[in-house]
């Protein structure tokens, strides 16, 4: 199980946008914008042609851990739920890039999506409706 959860940590802890930043524009995402390695300021700086990818990429690894880890160990939904948040602190607090990663709102997405599917989808419908009534 011990291997699991780091396998959870280490997928949520590849700085997805810290890597496409360097890769595809030079730049240390952290030194533009918020400063944060997350999809939404790689949206800021570089648009949504990169942090769409991102996102989903991000979303993937909340998802995967819970999806697909968890049950090669147990069948405990608690256990899912541990792998789930092992890759949400490896997002956070990336060990690629001396712990400052992103936020995890995506990849706890993922987790949702793996663990509450209808709990997201909820949770996306109000976040769409107070996106377009506030701007």
């Amino acid at each position: 199980m011990a291997l699991w959860l780091l396998a959870s940590y280490v997928l949520g802890a590849v700085p997805t946008s810290h890597l496409v930043s360097r890769t595809f524009a030079n730049i240390d995402l952290r030194a533009h914008g918020s400063g944060n390695l997350g999809a939404t300021n790689l949206f800021r700086v570089l648009g949504w042609r990169y942090a769409v990818p991102v996102a989903l990429f991000d979303i993937a690894k909340g998802a995967i851990p819970v999806l697909v880890f968890a049950p090669g160990a147990s069948g405990s939904t608690l256990f899912a739920l541990a792998c789930g948040v092992a890759a949400v602190v490896g997002h956070v607090f990336s060990v690629f890039v001396g712990f400052k990663g992103g936020k995890g709102v995506a990849t706890a997405a993922g987790v949702m999506l793996g663990l509450t599917p209808l709990a997201l989808g909820a949770a996306a419908g109000v976040w769409i409706v107070l996106v377009l009534l506030t701007g």
